[in-house]
């Protein structure tokens, strides 16, 4: 699901067909101008290619919200108004499972003093499948107002929504709705987790092809942490049939834990992979990888420690022979971590820090800034048996005081990887950069991808989303909030 919400101010796309290990072509664009109403979410549609969107019905008045679905082309084909706001709904999210089209709601009901939350349904001929269908119905309390989110099965045959509940004294709850990709409901329960709220950190959850639940947890045994042993990472497995769940234990040693990401195969392997540090846990100085059958014996369990010749990209040789570690490199718990085919996994980190700024304005009244920094992407490729075979870096420097339009989106295909960014090298013009990573690991010059992109424009990365091997959705703001694009693009092979 791609939400803009207060960020959807709109541009225009133009892409021209520039070499991205081979060609790339666009071959498919969606244009909205300043006569559209923008949508507040978009979904892809695998079944047909198409585009599906949710936003206000009109210009005018933001009353009625309307689903609107687009072919494979990106041309309209129909529009359906769903939802009446009333002042006490939130639009959850809107996902696409198979050819149905759902959307989720929570309502609050002030005087039954109770929070609702609903679903409606269409095929993907916009016929009405629910209309208004109960979900749950829960006390209208803190620990209930948390958001419904949503993750796909590898398959994209099973959705798993849940809500994660915000009760600190007792267990941590889950509560959970699947979905198959009939559109019907086959699953809902709760799953409470042993460990106190408090103490827990829920890093992910993932669904199964089989519909089991997965989550990536980080147990808290002290309030500060001041040693390694003072949190651990756990994957906490939940059987649907069985209505039962166990603990995976993640043994990663003594070692400081800068973060993990895990992924599932169709087959239920886990594969659980990140950084550590020998010093804390804001630093890295090598990778982790463990491989967990789906009987939970562990098929794999290791970690490599950086070699001084990526080190020296960062650290001179003093610092390496003290021990210096890397800092500020973070990996994405949602996309940082890509399968590899022989069991090993691609990482793509990236450096991230906050600085602070103070100055006395023209009033004489001082002035605190927050300036985000993303920096420099580095991808790192791991074999099966745990080894490092490559490191790749993207170099750029990006900040501002809002990281909206920061950062980096990546697409993998069969020839490599793809970074692609904002970024105003010196004495070039700002554009949507990217470079492509082969397979070895080699990196090509920075290419900028648009022939029109000015100062002003807006790229913005965290509402692209890559739909297949082959495709990706890419989306970019232009000419001050009057038109928004969606462009589909074609990697060659």
């Amino acid at each position: 699901m791609r939400y803009f919400g207060v960020y959807i101010l709109a541009g225009l796309l133009l892409l021209s067909s520039i070499p991205l290990m081979g060609q790339t072509d666009v071959v498919a664009r969606l244009d909205l101008n300043r006569r559209d109403p923008k949508p507040d979410f978009y979904e892809y549609s695998p079944v047909d290619g198409g585009l599906v969107t949710l936003g206000p019905s009109s210009l005018a008045s933001n009353r009625f919200l309307s689903v609107t679905k687009y072919d494979k082309n990106l041309k309209k084909q129909w529009t359906k108004k769903v939802v009446e706001q009333n002042g006490r709904k939130n639009i959850d999210f809107v996902a696409v499972i198979g050819s149905n089209i759902l959307v989720f709601v929570s309502e609050f009901f002030l005087k039954e003093g109770v929070i609702k939350t609903y679903y409606y349904g269409f095929d993907l001929e916009g016929n009405e499948i629910a209309n208004e269908e109960t979900l749950s119905v829960y006390p209208n309390q803190k620990e209930q107002k948390v958001e419904l989110q949503y993750v796909l099965s590898p398959n994209k045959r099973q959705l798993l929504c849940y809500k994660n509940l915000k009760n600190k004294r007792d267990s941590e709850q889950i509560l959970y709705y699947i979905f198959d990709d009939e559109g019907d409901l086959v699953q809902n329960g709760e799953m409470e987790l042993k460990y106190p709220d408090n103490r827990f950190q829920v890093v992910s959850l993932r669904v199964s092809n089989s519909g089991n639940i997965f989550v990536l947890g980080k147990f808290f045994r002290t309030i500060t942490v001041k040693e390694a042993t003072d949190f651990q990472y756990v994957v906490y497995r939940y059987d649907i049939s069985q209505g039962q769940g166990r603990e995976i234990q993640i043994e990663l040693g003594d070692r400081y834990i800068t973060n993990l990401a895990f992924r599932l195969d169709r087959d239920e392997n886990i594969f659980v992979a990140g950084f550590y540090s020998n010093r804390s846990t804001d630093q890295i100085a090598g990778t982790v990888l463990q491989q967990i059958r789906p009987d939970g014996t562990i098929a794999l369990n290791s970690n490599e420690a950086f070699d001084e010749g990526f080190l020296r990209n960062y650290l001179s040789n003093s610092q390496i022979q003290r021990g210096r570690e890397l800092r500020n490199f973070y990996l994405d718990s949602e996309n940082g971590i890509i399968l590899r085919s022989d069991g090993g996994v691609l990482l793509i980190a990236e450096k991230f820090y906050i600085t602070y700024q103070s100055y006395r304005d023209l009033a004489g009244y001082w002035v605190d800034r927050e300036i985000y920094h993303y920096e420099d992407v580095i991808l790192t490729s791991i074999d099966g048996n745990g080894n490092i075979e490559w490191h790749a870096i993207v170099d750029k420097a990006q900040e501002s005081e809002s990281p909206t339009a920061l950062s980096y989106f990546n697409a993998i295909s069969s020839q490599g990887s793809y970074i692609f960014y904002e970024y105003k090298p010196r004495k070039r013009d700002i554009n949507i950069y990217y470079n492509t990573i082969g397979m070895t690991g080699r990196v090509s010059e920075r290419i900028p991808l648009l022939n029109d992109y000015k100062f002003g424009d807006q790229f913005f990365p965290r509402f692209c989303e890559q739909i297949n091997n082959d495709e990706a959705l890419m989306v970019y703001m232009q000419n001050r909030g009057k038109v928004l694009s969606v462009v589909k693009v074609k990697f060659a092979g």
